[in-house]
């Protein structure tokens, strides 16, 4: 499945943004048994955009400065996706905030890796999903994605 979505991460990011909600992603999660699931979980969504904005930074070469996250916001558009990042100069003090306890998962800078947070609180909605990305010791990064 990942190297089909980069496929289609690399159709969207080949050419400019397009007008919001004119690109249709149709989403179709496959279990183990390679048959399909009808229950895709909202997690495996957020994932999949996680992968999308990630593939885009490096399909773009951009970095984490405002200016390039509008670009990204307009190739979400084009798939009736609305990307939210904000940005907290870094603190100690942001590790008690609940965007960063209650979030779903740390980016790790490195690699772009996502590592799982074990003391996750249950999520039904795609908004209610976020990820983290410290940003060499200057900012920490709070990611969401909603829909359009």
């Amino acid at each position: 499945m990942q190297n089909n979505l980069f496929q289609i991460f690399d159709t969207i990011f080949l050419e400019q943004p397009k007008p919001p909600k004119s690109i249709f992603l149709e989403i179709d999660i496959l279990n183990n048994q390679n048959t399909h699931d009808p229950s895709t979980k909202v997690s495996d969504i957020f994932e999949i955009f996680l992968n999308m904005l990630i593939y885009g930074f490096k399909k773009l070469n951009l970095d984490f400065t405002p200016d390039n996250i509008l670009i990204l916001q307009r190739y979400f558009n084009s798939v009736g996706v609305k990307l939210n990042i904000e940005y907290e100069l870094f603190d100690t003090i942001l590790f008690k905030d609940p965007r960063y306890v209650n979030r779903y998962c740390l980016i790790d800078q490195i690699d772009f890796t996502f590592i799982m947070n074990v003391f996750q609180k249950p999520r039904n909605n795609l908004h209610e999903f976020i990820a983290t990305y410290q940003l060499d010791y200057e900012y920490l990064l709070f990611i969401q994605f909603e829909y359009i």
